[in-house]
């Protein structure tokens, strides 16, 4: 697989070095038990619209990517088999990190967020990357929503996606459950907790933020006069009417508190090529923005 990216007393002194360092840990590990236990963790913000809701058809599909402060990246991602695609990813060193968005050369785009309204330890991670998967696997949403066996055998968790004519969302609960709802003309969101009546047993505690936040984005949604644009979308991304740590693009209230890191946008329009909008706001760095039109010339001579 290849990808392209976007871009004496010293003695006394280790001791206290030493001293800090296992402080700090501890503190690091008591910051990730609170965020685990108040089912705050991984968070994100999706909403799509599709249809007659969308300037000249077509969909938008939108989500912020909320997490502890860490660098992300855009890479193009050419796998040894399957369809290449372009995708958001997080950079943790050397430890390998799956895409959390992403388009393929279809058109498809996918998107995931947490089940934070599940325990972590009860949603048993897998190593694979499942939106990967998906973008390198499949054409186009009715063709993912056919797979059912693929949802029944993955840990709990969300996602959102859509091609030219269709947005859904993938509810996978505990225990190979899941739902879908699709719709090709309406409005669809989500954020870290379960909303599909059938699955509603599944949240053992739904965390404040996930569902401020999912009441907010579906105010704007609903109370938009007219069809979406990209621009309304990137709008909504940066609404900040419920402070640093419940709103929709969050600044966290201190520098560990989970923070909005990007906001990836992409239209599909019906009759033409994808177009996306990406925010990357890396910690310690000057804000990033793309806005590429991700036509084939696009995908056959890739970022450069």
């Amino acid at each position: 697989m290849n990808y392209y990216c976007l871009n004496s007393n010293n003695k006394h002194k280790g001791k206290a070095l030493q001293k800090s360092k296992i402080i700090s840990i501890a503190f690091l590990f008591l910051v990730l038990i609170f965020l685990i236990e108040t089912g705050e963790s991984c968070a994100c913000t999706c909403w799509a619209a599709a249809g007659d809701k969308v300037e000249g058809k077509g969909i938008i599909l939108a989500k912020n990517r909320d997490y502890l402060p860490q660098p992300n990246e855009l890479r193009l991602i050419v796998p040894e088999t399957g369809y290449t695609y372009l995708g958001l990813f997080p950079v943790k060193g050397q430890k390998e990190q799956y895409v959390v968005a992403g388009i393929n050369e279809k058109g498809l785009s996918v998107v995931s967020m947490t089940a934070s309204s599940i325990p972590h330890a009860k949603r048993h991670p897998v190593k694979k990357g499942i939106v990967e998967s998906i973008l390198t696997s499949y054409e186009s949403v009715d063709a993912v929503l056919k797979d059912k066996d693929f949802f029944s055998k993955i840990h709990p968790s969300f996602y959102m996606m859509g091609d030219k004519t269709k947005i859904a969302i993938i509810e996978v609960a505990p225990d190979g459950r899941f739902s879908s709802r699709e719709t090709d003309n309406g409005i669809l969101y989500h954020t870290n907790h379960y909303t599909d009546e059938t699955l509603l047993w599944a949240n053992e505690k739904i965390g404040k933020s996930s569902q401020i936040r999912l009441n907010r984005i579906g105010q704007l949604l609903m109370s938009h006069p007219t069809s979406f644009t990209i621009e309304d979308f990137i709008i909504f991304s940066e609404d900040r009417n419920d402070g640093p740590n419940n709103s929709i693009w969050r600044t966290g209230s201190a520098q560990d508190r989970e923070m909005t890191l990007a906001s990836w946008i992409i239209a599909i329009p019906k009759n033409s090529d994808p177009e996306l909008y990406l925010k990357i706001a890396n910690p310690k760095e000057p804000e990033k923005f793309y806005n590429m039109r991700l036509d084939r010339f696009f995908w056959t001579n890739g970022l450069e």
